[in-house]
């Protein structure tokens, strides 16, 4: 019988799957260096590409700085012109405004005269309630004004009327006219007329009056 010794090959075939064994490891060491090695690069790239840019803009910012150094002082010279201007605008309304109110209040109070209003937005308001609108056919000899004082753009007016309407209807027109906001009525009472009223005789003598007072903001033009 023929016995062949099989223990050399084994051990030939045990030593070449360790050296293989070595040798992939060694690649895949070598493998993980060269990744490394170019993530790194790559990193270190975009790193200095960055940085480039960054020297970019910030010599940008340094050139447009330079070129705008007295750019503050600029929009504060503006600024305290802008702020002199208004005081200067708001002194000539100041000073010319009451005269253009009481222009404002002698429309209203005179034949076929209306207040100053915006005929568009008029208009429409008529057009969805047209009670809200003054009455053209209005006598303004039916009211009179016997006190008007104005003080920082807030007024008070009183007089005297022949009825409640009369009152409503002046009071409406205020309302209405762009130079008075925020107008309300105060109160009202009767009295006896200071003066004679029109178109009567010894009428006015017995026949009390409406006294009113309304308060409100004027809005100089």
């Amino acid at each position: 019988m023929i016995k062949i010794n099989l223990l050399p090959i084994k051990q030939d075939r045990r030593r070449e799957a360790g050296r293989n064994q070595v040798i992939i490891g060694a690649l895949a060491l070598v493998l993980e260096i060269v990744i490394f090695v170019v993530l790194h690069t790559s990193a270190v790239a975009r790193i200095n590409e960055q940085k480039n840019r960054n020297n970019r803009v910030k010599n940008e910012v340094e050139i447009l700085q330079k070129e705008v150094k007295n750019h503050q002082n600029i929009l504060n010279e503006i600024a305290e012109f802008e702020k002199r201007q208004a005081a200067i605008d708001e002194l000539l309304a100041a000073r010319q405004g009451p005269v253009y109110v009481l222009l404002e209040l002698s429309n209203i109070m005179s034949k076929r005269g209306r207040p100053h209003l915006d005929q568009d937005a008029y208009q429409e308001m008529i057009r969805i309630d047209p009670a809200a609108g003054y009455d053209e056919n209005w006598d303004f000899r039916r009211v009179w004004i016997s006190r008007f004082k104005e003080k920082d753009r807030r007024v008070r007016i009183s007089g005297d009327a022949l009825t409640h309407e009369d009152v409503a209807e002046f009071l409406r027109r205020i309302n209405l006219s762009s130079f008075f906001t925020a107008s309300e009525l105060i109160s009202t009472s009767l009295t006896k007329p200071k003066i004679k009223l029109p178109d009567t005789k010894k009428l006015g003598e017995t026949t009390p009056v409406v006294h009113f007072e309304f308060r409100g903001e004027i809005k100089y033009r």
